[in-house]
């Protein structure tokens, strides 16, 4: 079930996405996939952080880094739906080639520099958000637009049931990212007798996607933009983010 867009893709996951009210937190699992949502490469970040139900954004810092994840205890102290984050995160810089206003990557003859082709610098940036619900949903924590690329609810994330409409937005700072890929991985596909492929869907013009989960489970939504650095000629930025969602029976 793995794929080449999935590759070692950033996660977050919780212990229990709709925690019960006498819960005091959640434990965050934060790692890299490679197709299903198992830790492979721990997710290190200096920007870790909660937005609380009111808004409010404060840093979280990791209560164990080990080789293969690291853990996270965000606390919650009140009611309502949280996001935990891991910010985004700069990776490593390669290179690649811009053939027809696209970024490719490798080696051979279909990604060798040709005539009119230039080589660039690509810089990786990622981010991986969850969100969990206690107690009555609010709002409050995905409301408001985050800076750089990210997915961003419309339905309420801790809402999405199978069978049924869950509708999202990919913005940038804000703005709606159109015309672009999505990838949707249901975890647990390995140990399905008949496998589900990986569901891919295109942003509109308004950046929004409708996705309708067949089956419940635990899914890892993620869209990758690529485009030119607004400050450097020679460098163009691969932004990766991440959703992990919950789909429950109806």
């Amino acid at each position: 079930m793995a794929s080449s867009a999935l590759a070692h893709s950033p996660y977050l996951r919780p212990n229990h996405f709709t925690p019960d009210k006498a819960r005091k937190h959640v434990t965050v699992e934060a790692s890299f996939a490679e197709g299903q949502i198992r830790p492979d490469v721990a997710m290190k970040s200096d920007a870790f952080n909660l937005t609380a139900p009111d808004g409010a954004t404060t840093p979280l810092t990791p209560v164990a880094t080990l080789k293969d994840a690291v853990l996270l205890e965000p606390a919650l102290p009140v009611e309502g739906t949280y996001r935990i984050s891991s910010g985004v995160r700069t990776g490593r810089v390669a290179k690649a080639t811009i053939k027809d206003g696209k970024v490719v990557f490798g080696e051979g003859p279909a990604s060798a520099p040709k005539a009119g082709d230039k080589v660039v610098d690509v810089q990786s940036l990622t981010r991986a958000d969850v969100y969990v619900t206690k107690g009555a949903p609010t709002t409050g924590a995905y409301a408001k637009p985050q800076t750089g690329v990210a997915i961003q609810p419309i339905t309420a994330p801790n809402d999405a049931y199978a069978r049924e409409a869950f509708v999202f937005a990919v913005l940038n700072s804000g703005k709606p990212v159109a015309n672009e890929d999505i990838e949707i991985v249901r975890d647990g596909e390995i140990y399905e007798a008949q496998k589900s492929a990986p569901v891919h869907l295109k942003t509109g013009a308004d950046g929004k996607v409708t996705f309708t989960p067949a089956k419940t489970g635990v899914y890892l939504i993620q869209v990758r933009v690529r485009s030119q650095s607004q400050t450097k000629v020679d460098l163009w930025l691969s932004e990766t983010a991440t959703l992990t969602l919950e789909v429950l029976p109806q």
